[in-house]
């Protein structure tokens, strides 16, 4: 155990210590004791939650009573007093909880993408030194961080104790480890560089290096490393090395002696210079020079070996052999390969952005190669970042990214999904800007109101290779602009119906659009489209079709944006237009009136007819002409009729707005006919006188009769009899007269003249 002193002085704060088995942590009966490391912070963004997410987790686990936390304070003087850090490697996480007597530690990180927090944890048993629990989280924002956390440590308190009821793990002994394998050694001018790899599964805390000028030995220690390769340097020329390897273990085990491996120091080319890195598209291009100086090595230059690492130690791992002749540069012989004054290479299947370090070797014809050159650094380009997406716009998205300032960068190709887990397609290539740091597109292709999209952006070399996607993101474009209030509409009016409603104050909406129907539930055609958001009325009159009168109409408006998406319709709203006057009734007409007919009619029930219109037809007519318009009478006299003559009539109302009503029902009547004429007219001339005779008419109201006395130029009456005779006097032998007789009732009507009568006198 290790214990602590602490001495205070003003000011200081001193701590003397000494080393001893460590303490475990407190048990108040819990069945399990774990401790969190603290949650590492994936990007920048998330820097501020890697401790409150640790904090929250702790306190949510200490509420399960079977477990027992190591509190943050013990664990970090207990990582400092060992020179010991929270990595999440699994062979960090053993040690630890081994040494500080845990079951199980669980470890994590937090990665921020623009409002979304993802939150990962793993939970790792120590003595059976497996993950039991790979878990992820999702909080939507801040608001959401507790909550979310708070879930997670159910889920871990569910698997730490899920995972006592498992049978206990067989445990197994530790074996010594294992020997290195394919060591390999490159001898240089004055050093030799070794690399080996660890047996397949197998892993190392560290390695010894021991050289001797003889197979056999004695080898002596040159030194050790935790990496697998090793530089020996300042060594003899001409002078051959013999080495030998082994690992150990975290506990000090060490692993028997690797294979013997030999090196002799020769003169080599000497390294060639890297000039430059460029970044490409899921590569890195590297442009160098061969080296200026000579090393005296008689051999023609035939190559190089390109190397990488993810650091500048190392370990470098050869990626290229680049044979002279595969340079693309028209070289035949390895004689000129070291004249040419740059070379260039393309490395390959790099991930985006990946970040490397390069080393570069030149060998010659014996394939003895230089040594390293100095280590570069270079990257392949990155996936886009900086996108965002605006939402809210009218059948639109707004996306702007970070531009990828690289020269081998031609363009970015924009990917569209309705969802966010897959189905990416491609719908816009865009150039890269000619200024600034930041592109803008606008998405208005094909996208729906109120609809949820998601993009990622590739960005695009000359070759037509693209990086991988970006982070999506996603926006909602707006919905349809909202449905116009207070629709009403005004009933009564003549041939019109007028429409009123409260207008939008919202500023998408350009104005609205009318429709209408003959029934509530039928088809409703666009009426008018009004332009304006402030417009709140519209008169519907019928320009072409003019509105039937008494007539329901059915009325919906719809409001609509710039490019004409509408709202959803308001309730519909009815209204009827001003009835016609009903038709009038109880028209009546005397019969038999000398060339006359009187009429009379009811008055019509409406207070605003104001004309009656007479219509009369003749017995030989087929339209019926208006006779005369009156004004607020029904009754009237139609006179200067012909006699004995049947005429029908009808009537017509009209209202103050010139509304008419439809005809009422037509009526026959006839004027008086003039009596018939007399019949069987006789005569004889005798002594004295002419007697003439007939047979009187059948009429009850014959007053008298006309004699009449045919002249040259027409008739002439001579004289009237109440009966049917007269006397005249007498005609001279041999003249002649014609006699015609009518009758006269006591209206005065006069028949027609009788047949003719011609008398001559004897």
């Amino acid at each position: 155990m290790r214990r602590l002193f602490f001495y205070t002085l003003p000011g200081f704060l001193l701590v003397a210590s000494f080393v001893c088995p460590p303490a475990a942590p407190a048990s108040t009966g819990a069945l399990h004791k774990l401790s969190v490391f603290n949650f590492a912070a994936i990007n920048l963004e998330a820097a501020p939650y890697g401790t409150l997410v640790t904090s929250i987790l702790m306190q949510a686990i200490e509420q399960e009573p079977s477990l027992a936390v190591l509190d943050r304070k013990t664990l970090e003087a207990f990582l400092n007093l060992n020179d010991l850090q929270q990595r999440g490697d699994p062979a960090n996480i053993l040690h630890i909880g081994s040494r500080l007597g845990l079951n199980v530690i669980v470890t994590g990180n937090v990665e921020k993408r623009g409002t979304v927090i993802l939150i990962n944890c793993r939970v790792t048993h120590i003595s059976q030194a497996k993950v039991i629990l790979s878990a992820q989280g999702r909080a939507m924002g801040d608001p959401h961080l507790d909550r979310e956390v708070r879930r997670l440590a159910r889920l871990i308190t569910t698997a730490i104790v899920d995972h006592a009821l498992e049978p206990p793990p067989v445990v197994v002994e530790k074996k010594t480890p294992a020997a290195p394998v394919r060591v390999r050694t490159r001898p240089g001018s004055k050093r030799v560089y070794l690399s080996w790899e660890n047996p397949p599964g197998q892993s190392a805390s560290g390695y010894e290096l021991f050289r001797s000028t003889s197979p056999a030995g004695p080898f002596a220690r040159i030194g050790s490393t935790d990496q697998s390769e090793y530089t020996d340097q300042e060594l003899e020329r001409e002078t051959a090395y013999y080495y030998r390897i082994r690992s150990f273990d975290d506990r000090g085990l060490q692993s028997p002696w690797s294979q013997v491996v030999a090196a002799r120091i020769v003169l080599t080319p000497n390294p060639p210079v890297i000039l430059r890195t460029e970044g490409q598209i899921k590569a890195v291009s590297l442009t160098w020079s061969p080296s200026a100086i000579s090393s005296g090595d008689p051999s023609n230059l035939r190559g190089y070996k390109l190397y990488r690492a993810k650091n500048t130690e190392g370990p470098y791992q050869e990626v290229a052999n680049i044979p002279g002749k595969d340079l693309g540069l028209g070289i035949d012989t390895a004689a000129a390969l070291d004249k040419i004054f740059r070379v260039s290479y393309i490395d390959r299947g790099l991930a985006d952005g990946e970040e490397s370090f390069y080393r570069l070797t030149a060998y010659n014809e014996l394939n003895l190669e230089s040594d390293f050159s100095a280590p570069v650094r270079g990257g392949a380009i990155p996936r886009v970042t900086g996108l965002t997406a605006q939402g809210g716009l009218i059948r639109e998205n707004s996306l702007t990214w970070d531009h990828l300032d690289y020269p081998v960068v031609r363009g970015y190709f924009i990917y569209r999904s309705p969802t966010e887990t897959g189905g990416f397609t491609k719908i816009r290539k865009v150039d890269p800007p000619s200024t600034g740091k930041k592109l803008q597109f606008i998405d208005r292709e094909g996208l729906g109101d109120n609809a949820a999209y998601y993009y990622r952006i590739t960005a695009q070399d000359e070759a037509g290779l693209e990086t991988s996607f970006s982070d999506p993101v996603s926006a909602i474009t707006r919905g349809r602009p909202p449905t116009p209030r207070g629709l009403q509409a005004r009933s009564g009016l003549v041939k019109r119906i007028e429409l009123g409603w409260t207008g939008n104050t919202e500023a998408e909406v350009e104005g609205y659009k009318v429709y209408f129907s003959r029934a509530r539930e039928g088809k409703y055609d666009l009426l008018k489209k009004l332009d304006g958001r402030m417009t709140g009325s519209f008169t519907h009159e019928g320009i072409f079709e003019k509105l039937e009168d008494g007539s329901e109409y059915f009325y919906l408006i719809t409001s609509f944006n710039r490019i004409d998406v509408e709202s959803e319709p308001s309730p519909p709203v009815a209204a009827v237009t001003k009835h016609r006057p009903v038709k009038p009734a109880g028209l009546r007409g005397v019969s038999f009136k000398v060339k006359e007919v009187p009429l009379r009619w009811q008055e019509n029930p409406e207070k605003d007819v104001v004309w009656y219109h007479v219509f009369r037809r003749g017995e030989r007519e087929d339209a019926f002409p208006k006779v005369v318009k009156l004004i607020g009478v029904t009754s009237y006299v139609d006179r200067g009729l012909t006699d004995g003559a049947i005429y029908a009539y009808r009537i017509q109302a009209e209202d103050k707005d010139g509304l008419f009503s439809d005809f009422s029902e037509p009526i026959g009547v006839q004027t008086k006919p003039r009596p018939k004429k007399p019949q069987s007219l006789r005569g004889e001339s005798r002594t004295g006188k002419v007697e003439l005779s007939w047979a009187p008419g059948g009429e009850p109201d014959i007053v008298h009769y006309v004699v009449y006395l045919k002249r040259f130029f027409g008739v002439e009456k001579i004289d009237t009899a109440t009966s049917p005779n007269f006397s005249d006097a007498p005609l001279e032998k041999g003249k002649s007269k014609t006699y015609v007789v009518t009758s006269v009732d006591r209206d005065g009507l006069e028949s027609d003249p009788s047949e003719e009568l011609r008398i001559t006198g004897r």
